[in-house]
């Protein structure tokens, strides 16, 4: 198991800021991950936003089918991402 301490002394920085420094760098790294995949849905509906792609469905450009499972993945990714910023954020604060 990896001891914090003793990496902390190597890299001769606190505990604790060792500890923040790699949430943030996790959060990160988590952020990059949604934001990819959030553009990928964009990108594959022609949409810039989860309205757009609900009009879509629902003007018959899309087939509701099509959209219904990355409809709900892109809302789950949406919160999933601003929870992030706001944890990125209050360790940045």
């Amino acid at each position: 198991m990896v001891n914090i301490a003793s990496i902390a002394k190597e890299l001769s920085i606190s505990e604790d800021e060792l500890i923040k420094e790699s949430l943030k760098a996790y959060l990160q790294d988590k952020l990059i991950e949604i934001e990819s995949e959030i553009f990928r849905i964009k990108k594959k509906f022609g949409v810039t936003n989860i309205y757009e792609l609900n009009k879509k469905a629902e003007k018959g450009e899309i087939s509701e089918n099509e959209a219904f499972e990355d409809y709900f993945l892109l809302d789950n990714l949406e919160a999933e991402k601003e929870k992030i910023e706001k944890l990125l954020e209050s360790l940045n604060g």
